[in-house]
């Protein structure tokens, strides 16, 4: 009997601490266990990744949490490779809203071993997925506060172009016809301490964003919109369903990316901070009978490109003059300016449009001296006014190539070249755009050959001006 009670007792002692653990504790255990070496780095529909989904599993299972399908696992396919889902559900109480539905997600894969490396990913994304793991519990522990449904999504294969989010969105939203009023992902949240505030993308998506956001447990960082053409979270798949979305992040400063995101580096107090807040908020907005879109959406998550696109360019390039019944080109200068352009796009998934700028250069080139022709040169500079017409075929999509061919007219506000001829102040010719976008902003090299005699005397020798530009430019 002595002996059946010291064993109880012992086992008394030795559990009450994981039944007693700090939230910031068991964010710390998550981290560990994710970003071990023995997970080697987690790569999308790998054994070790399916490992990491059973321990989201298990501890989804021990608070009480139901899957939302019917298995806890949402499996999907993409290139002919099986991946998983681990998809969670809290049912609303309201007898109305709770056919409404809030979508928290993180990525739980990461990118394996490299040249014999283990990335372990610590802040990419084990920090999120212990978040999740923690949210999930606090709404557990409240959910007879919530009238909306809320799905918890731990995401395979983000690493690989957000395959698992997309599946998601495509279930619920293109299959299922689901009324998905919020979906927020937790990407990136274990370096509070490095930048100092936890930066949420997305906020005017959100009717009255910034009321319903603010804090006074951490500092925030607000951000309108997604917006850049180069990095995405899986809010993409939902967002582009026009779909109000948040994505939560503390920064690029971890080495992510790199076999050096280690568990170790985490700022668990930070992170802590972190889940305690979009746990709130999602408790809040799940619960908020007026939470509601604000019908705004970031530009690269629109459905196609907009009809009218304005924008900003900056160019340089050179300039040069031909002698057509010499068959010699001369020395060429340096040009540079900036201007304004305009896109007509005939449909937000057109293949052409019409685009017109005008630019304010200042020009300059070489001409050969008439008293020493092969030995010497004259410089000319001027100051143009040059408005270029283009008819482009692009793609369909916002990140595209384009062609453009056209015309342009030019005005010399000021020409310089010591010679007894005159030059011409109007201009005109034909004009080649080659470009590449990438969501707003543009590269694009565009020549222009003028069909117009540069001196205003007939008996002047017969010289045509040739520009080439590269032109950097921003859409609006």
């Amino acid at each position: 009997m002595m002996k059946k009670l010291s064993l109880c007792l012992a086992l008394v002692v030795f559990c009450a601490p994981l039944f007693s653990q700090t939230r910031q504790e068991r964010l710390t255990g998550h981290v560990y266990y994710f970003a071990s070496d023995s997970l080697k780095g987690r790569a999308a529909g790998s054994e070790d990744a399916a490992k990491a989904a059973a321990y989201i599993v298990n501890e989804y299972e021990s608070m009480g949490l139901k899957p939302f399908y019917d298995d806890w696992y949402m499996p999907f396919e993409k290139n002919g490779k099986a991946y998983k889902n681990v998809v969670a559900v809290l049912e609303g109480k309201d007898p109305v809203l709770k056919s409404q539905y809030i979508v928290v997600g993180a990525h739980y894969d990461h990118l394996g071993i490299k040249k014999g490396e283990i990335y372990n990913g610590a802040d990419d994304n084990a920090s999120g997925s212990a978040a999740l793991i923690e949210i999930a519990r606090a709404l557990c522990a409240n959910r007879d506060q919530l009238k909306r449904t809320v799905v918890i999504a731990a995401f395979d294969a983000e690493e690989l172009g957000l395959f698992g989010s997309n599946a998601l969105a495509d279930r619920m939203i293109g299959k299922d016809s689901l009324d998905v009023r919020l979906m927020m992902s937790v990407d990136m949240v274990g370096w509070y301490r490095a930048k100092n505030c936890l930066t949420l993308w997305g906020v005017s998506t959100i009717k009255n964003g910034r009321k319903i956001l603010q804090s006074d447990k951490l500092n925030l960082r607000l951000k309108n919109f997604e917006w850049s053409p180069v990095t995405a979270t899986d809010t993409e798949g939902f967002a582009k369903r026009q779909i109000p979305t948040l994505a939560a992040d503390t920064g690029l400063k971890s080495p992510y990316h790199k076999p050096e995101d280690d568990a170790e580096l985490i700022d668990y107090e930070g992170l802590d901070k972190v889940t305690d807040y979009l746990s709130d908020l999602t408790l809040e907005v799940a619960s908020d009978e007026n939470f509601a879109s604000s019908g705004r959406v970031a530009k690269k998550h629109r459905d196609g490109r907009p009809i009218l696109e304005p924008g900003l360019s900056l160019v340089t390039g050179s300039t040069g003059f031909s002698f057509p019944d010499a068959a010699f080109d001369g020395k060429r200068g340096f040009s540079y300016g900036a201007g304004l352009s305009t896109q007509l796009n005939f449909g937000h998934h057109s293949h052409f449009a019409l685009k017109a700028e005008a630019l304010y250069a200042l020009t300059s080139a070489l001409y050969p001296d008439p008293a020493d022709v092969y030995s010497s040169s004259l410089k000319y500079k001027g100051n143009e006014l040059i408005v270029p017409v283009h008819l482009l075929m692009q793609g369909k999509d916002m990140n595209t190539a384009y062609l453009g061919f056209g015309g342009y007219y030019s005005h010399r506000f000021k020409a310089t070249l010591p010679v007894s001829h005159t030059v011409k102040a109007d201009d005109y010719g034909l004009s080649f755009e080659f470009g590449l976008k990438v969501g707003d902003f543009g590269l694009s090299f565009t020549w222009l050959s003028s069909l117009v005699p540069l001196f205003e005397q007939k008996d002047a020798p017969s010289v045509r001006q040739g520009t080439s530009l590269v032109r950097l430019s921003k859409s609006f």
